[in-house]
């Protein structure tokens, strides 16, 4: 394995269990979507602010929004398989 693809595969390992994280987070949120969406603002928020009054490149803004985008779709679905009787409050 080429060290390019040894990067690659850390890296796609890295995002798989960030984005199992932030979702394991999420679901657990009294509005789920919400609180991804939360999230995402404030990652893109902190990436504009690293990069100082050049702003953030397009593409990584880019990334990021794509990123949690996934995890706010699993979300807003999660949202609504929740009924009243199921034991939120326990799986905190």
């Amino acid at each position: 394995m080429s060290e390019i693809d040894n990067i690659s595969a850390r890296l796609i390992v890295l995002e798989t269990v960030a984005q199992q994280l932030i979702t394991h987070l999420a679901i657990r949120a009294d509005d789920p979507p919400r609180w991804v969406e939360t999230r995402k603002v404030l990652a893109l928020n902190a990436l504009e602010q690293r990069h100082g009054d050049r702003g953030a490149p397009s593409d990584l803004l880019a990334a990021v929004a794509g990123f949690f985008d996934e995890v706010q779709a699993i979300a807003h679905d999660y949202r609504f398989q929740v009924k009243p009787e199921t034991a939120r409050v326990l799986a905190r």
